[in-house]
Formats: C-alpha cells, structure tokens, sequence
C-alpha cells in the first residue's frame, strides 16, 4: 500500500482566494462566489468570468494528479481590467529518493514536455532548505477545433503557467505547485509570486510565534 503524502503548510499573498471545490470542472462555479463581490459594479466581473472558465476548461483537458488544493487570485491590471489566475497545489508519486535528482528530473520532462511551447528553468533551494525547480513558461495551443469543443473563443492568447516542483521528506513523493493565468502579459510576476509562495513552503506544522510571520507580497502589484 503506498505511503500517504505528508501534510504541507503554504502561506498565499494577498488577493488570493481558496476554493471549495477542487474538481476542474467545478471552479467556475466556486469561483463565480468570489469574484462577484470583488468586481461587480466595476465592469470587471465579465471578463473576469471569462478568463476563469478558459482557465479551467484547459486545465480539466489537461488535469493527470489529484489536487489538494485551489485558490483563484484576482489583482487590478489597468488598462485590461483584472488580471486572474489559478493557484494549484497537487502531490505525485515519484520513483527515485533522492531530493535533488527527483527535482532534477521533473524540471527537465516539463521543459521537454510537449504541452509547453516556450520554457524555462532553474533549480533553487527553498528556505526550509529543501531543493526545488521552477519552470515558467507558455502552454501550447490545442488546434482551433479543440478549444471550440472547450467552449474557448476564437480570440485565445495563450495561457501562461509556473510550476514549482518540490520532493516531500519521505522520499516517496513531490508537491506539485502550479500557477495559471491567460494574463500571459504579467508571467514574470506570476513566476515570482510562485516562487515566493514556495518559501514559505514547510513540511513541518508552523509553530505560533510572538509575533506572526510577514505574508509574502504580491509582485504583480508591481507592475501596475
């Protein structure tokens, strides 16, 4: 009988929100709570709808592991509007038990992965100590006819992806960190706030301090 994956504390940045539902096929109906009290009014709810459900029809397409956890963030983008994307967190099996290679290795299937059309990569050493590899990058189109059986507009950019790859301490699996948006325009801000999420990553149950840990930021403000 395979070993259960360990328990992983994460802290998110501000405007992110967590999601009841962690099928696919469900977030846009536990998304559409979310963002109607933070965009309506504003013209924003639409486009807003929008770019979640082009999100999660590609992801259902594409979905392999069982995720464990999902939260939709929601940040102002100007001129566009608001920017939206998908936080994911699911754990995979892995065959080898060494940290560093296990890493190693899923970096490079993802850059080699057909499903990404440009990528890149790099291997990090988180604050808890443990290895990790970022990979960045634009997901590949499926062909005019897919995205219409996906209910996807003609007027598709692309989709945007992070994916930050963790080995648990048990040796026996890996947490699987992805984050998602059709804002393609802001992936170098996406791509820090995934790696900022993953410093605060632990295996260990945090301990109550005096004083509580600062919340990692939001880089994507930055832009705007």
């Amino acid at each position: 009988m395979p070993t259960p994956a360990p328990p992983l504390w994460f802290r998110l940045p501000p405007g992110y929100h967590s999601l009841d539902a962690l099928d696919l096929p469900l977030i846009e109906r536990s998304a559409s709570p979310v963002l109607t009290p933070l965009l309506e009014g504003t013209g924003l709810l639409g486009p807003a709808l929008r770019d979640t459900r082009t999100l999660t029809n590609l992801l259902a397409a594409m979905w392999t592991s069982e995720t464990a956890h999902m939260s939709i963030g929601v940040h102002p983008d100007g001129e566009h509007g608001a920017s939206v994307s998908l936080f994911s967190l699911s754990m995979a099996g892995i065959a080898s038990r060494t940290a560093g290679l296990a890493v190693a290795q899923c970096a490079l299937a993802q850059m080699n992965s057909p499903l990404w059309s440009e990528s890149t990569g790099r291997l990090l050493t988180l604050s808890s100590g443990l290895p990790a590899a970022l990979v960045a990058g634009t997901l590949v189109s499926p062909p005019d006819e897919s995205l219409e059986e996906l209910g996807i507009t003609a007027d598709f950019e692309g989709v945007f992806q992070a994916r930050l790859t963790i080995p648990c301490p048990t040796g026996e699996h890996i947490a699987v960190a992805d984050l998602t948006s059709a804002a393609v325009r802001n992936s170098e801000a996406y791509t820090s706030i995934l790696e900022g999420i993953g410093q605060t990553m632990s295996f260990s149950e945090p301990v109550e301090t005096p004083e509580p840990a600062p919340r990692p930021t939001s880089r994507i403000r930055d832009l705007f």
